[in-house]
């Protein structure tokens, strides 16, 4: 299954290592959860605005991983409460790894 990023690119759900851009998370969370792009937002608040019990947020976050080639610590995963928290710790999951390269 493929969806739309919010840029107009196509996202596969081929796991891997892929661009981790905020627009390509909030895609991979619309396509995951299976709601309108336009609801995911960075202040969405996952549980409240989402739907996204302790347990969906932590496939959510496997699902992520999978997809960017990133992984966040188990203690970063009890910091997710909006969207935006979950893409600020990619984006430095991210970084610390390009740091290490």
């Amino acid at each position: 299954m493929t969806t739309i990023g919010t840029d107009g690119t196509w996202l596969s759900r081929e796991f891997g290592s892929r661009v981790c851009t905020g627009d390509n998370i909030r895609a991979l969370i619309a396509d995951h959860l299976d709601v309108d792009i336009k609801r995911v937002s960075d202040q969405a608040d996952l549980a409240r605005d989402l739907g996204v019990g302790w347990l969906n947020r932590l496939e959510l976050v496997i699902f992520v991983e999978d997809w960017t080639g990133l992984e966040l610590h188990d203690d970063d995963v009890e910091r997710i409460n909006v969207v935006g928290d979950l893409i600020r710790l990619f984006k430095s999951a991210k970084e610390q790894r390009d740091r290490l390269n």
